[in-house]
């Protein structure tokens, strides 16, 4: 009896944290991890909302494909770098939480040494999602020295 108990319980949690995972987990829609540059996307991309970082040494970009339907986040420092890892913009999706960096594949790499700028993978921003962009610029010991988020597009 104790046994059958113990089983209904393991098998109601078991139920519920699968439940739990899939509702928390995010969605794979048409270009979700995708490169702007080699789907083409970004050949219409436009900035649909912008932000100056916090230390005023750079701006973060949240940029927009109407072909695609896609979003991407770009950071852009006013100067070259001096040291690696000096730069990092991230994506997010409103709607489930969904979020790549330019380190992630699909994106070009953080802000390194001699480079300005970085961008992420996409994600599907089409009717009824919305995405914003936040980022940030580093010294040597990635002590974040400036950040900002855009609005939601």
């Amino acid at each position: 009896m104790i046994f059958k108990k113990v089983g209904i319980t393991i098998v109601s949690l078991g139920v519920a944290l699968s439940i739990f995972a899939s509702s928390a987990s995010a969605q794979n829609l048409n270009f979700d991890g995708a490169s702007p540059l080699s789907t083409g996307c970004s050949l219409d991309g436009v900035v649909k909302a912008s932000k100056r970082l916090s230390d005023g040494k750079g701006k973060i970009e949240l940029r927009y494909s109407p072909s695609c339907k896609t979003a991407w986040a770009r950071i852009i420092l006013d100067s070259v770098a001096t040291h690696s890892w000096e730069g990092n913009a991230t994506l997010g999706r409103n709607q489930d939480g969904k979020m790549y960096s330019c380190q992630d594949k699909g994106g070009n790499g953080v802000v390194n040494k001699g480079q300005r700028s970085c961008f992420t993978p996409m994600v599907y921003d089409g009717n009824g999602y919305s995405a914003y962009a936040f980022g940030g610029h580093y010294n040597s010991t990635r002590t974040l020295l400036g950040k900002a988020t855009t609005a939601s597009y």
